[in-house]
């Protein structure tokens, strides 16, 4: 009996419940500050919800601003403006969306300021949410990380022998002259390093050295990034890939 009431104690709590894979939640990612550990629980467990199909892509959000009034919670509070510290996490949910399920959580932790703030956050959504330069890249470019390369697509890749040999042949490119004259440094320094069109594969990145840009006309650009990867197989490769918006 003891112990059945130490337990249940323990989970209203929270103290059962994992931390997140990312334990930092950036200003820039959403999260919702609550003015109570109640209010956190009665807004995830009540006002969290999915529309049955075929409106079940994202979650309710007309229960949830119903919510927002209802319970007092914030998503523009102002001790969201820097990134929170989780350190305890209270209570979780996991809703079923058509795209794959969307784990919700109460939070307790720390702004910059060092304010203690409860709230709720798409656990989901903050995993794999981009920190670094090189992850925003990764995730404008190459979403998951993995390149699925098919050489009749419209990107350009080359393989390349080894790490040093991508990063000299984009580091070849000139920072002046037309497209010719940049094209032709480029293409010089290619074979030099007997880089080639990569074959078709899925090559998963590790790191991402030097880029170069090469315009060619309007609204025209190519832009060059060695990069580190492995193939199916496990292999390091090196990669020169053109991650170009035009």
């Amino acid at each position: 009996m003891v112990l059945t009431a130490f337990a249940i104690m323990l989970a209203a709590q929270g103290v059962s419940e994992p931390l997140p894979a990312k334990t930092d939640i950036p200003n820039d990612f959403s999260t919702v500050i609550c003015p109570s550990e109640a209010a956190a629980r009665e807004m995830l467990g009540s006002y969290y919800g999915v529309q049955p199909a075929p409106r079940n892509h994202t979650i309710d959000t007309a229960l949830f601003f119903k919510g927002l009034a209802a319970t007092g919670c914030s998503q523009n509070s102002a001790e969201a403006k820097s990134t929170i510290a989780i350190q305890q996490v209270i209570a979780r949910r996991t809703l079923p969306l058509a795209g794959g399920s969307e784990t919700h959580l109460v939070y307790r932790g720390t702004n910059a300021s060092g304010s203690r703030v409860i709230g709720i956050v798409d656990e989901t959504g903050n995993d794999k949410h981009p920190r670094t330069d090189y992850e925003r890249w990764l995730s404008e470019f190459i979403p998951g990380g993995v390149l699925d390369h098919d050489p009749a697509g419209n990107r350009t890749v080359y393989l390349c022998p080894t790490i040093d040999g991508a990063r000299s042949a984009v580091k070849a490119i000139p920072g002046k002259g037309n497209d010719t004259v940049r094209n032709a440094a480029f293409a010089k320094a290619r074979t030099a390093n007997a880089c080639r069109q990569a074959a078709a594969g899925r090559y998963k990145i590790t790191a991402r050295h030097e880029e170069r840009a090469i315009p060619c006309g309007f609204e025209c650009e190519d832009v060059w990034n060695a990069l580190a990867a492995t193939d199916t197989r496990g292999r390091t490769v090196a990669l020169i890939f053109n991650g170009s918006h035009f």
